[in-house]
C-alpha cells in the first residue's frame, strides 16, 4: 500500500529537482535549499515565457464587467522576438482596438506599443456566438522595450466602442508556469 505513495513521492522529488536545478538551486538532503553550485555563474535563458489575465478590474480608469481573457507570449532575449496570443470574450461588442502598451505601472496608461490585428482577423471560437477570439502574432522589440516588458511595465488592452479607454486589461509579466501532476 505504501509502494504507490513512495513511487509518486520519488517522481514528485525528481521533477521538483529539476525544477531547483534551473533556476539555481539543488536538493541538499532531500529539502530544496541552495548549494555552493547555486553561486556558479549561469548562462541567462535564451527565452522566457510572458502572460496576463486580462479582466476588468485591471483598466484605468477601472469599470465593472463580464469581459476577460489571457495572453501568453514567448521573448527571446537575445533578439527581441516576441510571439504572443491573446483571447479575449464576452466583450460588451466588437473590439476596436487591441495592443500592447508601454512602458506603465500597474494602475497607469501608456502609449501603443504594437497594434494587435483587427478583430476581424482574429480566430473566432464557437462561430455565430461572442463567445471569444484568439489574436496571434509575432513582433521585434527593441532593448529598451525588452528591459521594459522584463520589468512588467507593460500591459495588454482590448478596446471596444462602449469602451474606448479599453474594456479588459492585464499586466504582463513572467510567467509562473511550472511542472503540475504526479
Amino acid at each position: 500500500m505504501l509502494e504507490p505513495a513512495r513511487k509518486t513521492f520519488r517522481r514528485r522529488s525528481l521533477l521538483l529537482g529539476a525544477t531547483l536545478a534551473a533556476s539555481g538551486c539543488a536538493l541538499v538532503s532531500g529539502i530544496g535549499l541552495p548549494d555552493e553550485t547555486a553561486a556558479l555563474p549561469r548562462d541567462p535563458p535564451e527565452w522566457v515565457p510572458i502572460d496576463c489575465w486580462l479582466g476588468t478590474e485591471e483598466v484605468v480608469p477601472r469599470h465593472a464587467g463580464s469581459a476577460g481573457g489571457s495572453m501568453f507570449g514567448t521573448l527571446t532575449l537575445a533578439t527581441g522576438a516576441f510571439a504572443w496570443r491573446v483571447n479575449y470574450a464576452r466583450l460588451s461588442g466588437p473590439a476596436t482596438l487591441a495592443g500592447f502598451y508601454g512602458p506603465a505601472a500597474k494602475g497607469s496608461n501608456g502609449p501603443l506599443a504594437i497594434q494587435l490585428p483587427p478583430h476581424s482577423q482574429g480566430v473566432q471560437h464557437n462561430p455565430g456566438s461572442d463567445a471569444g477570439y484568439e489574436l496571434t502574432g509575432r513582433s521585434t522589440l527593441t532593448k529598451a522595450q525588452v528591459a521594459d516588458l522584463m520589468a512588467g511595465l507593460w500591459y495588454v488592452s482590448v478596446s471596444t466602442a462602449a469602451w474606448p479607454a479599453g474594456e479588459v486589461r492585464g499586466q504582463l509579466k513572467l510567467s509562473t508556469a511550472g511542472v503540475h501532476g504526479g
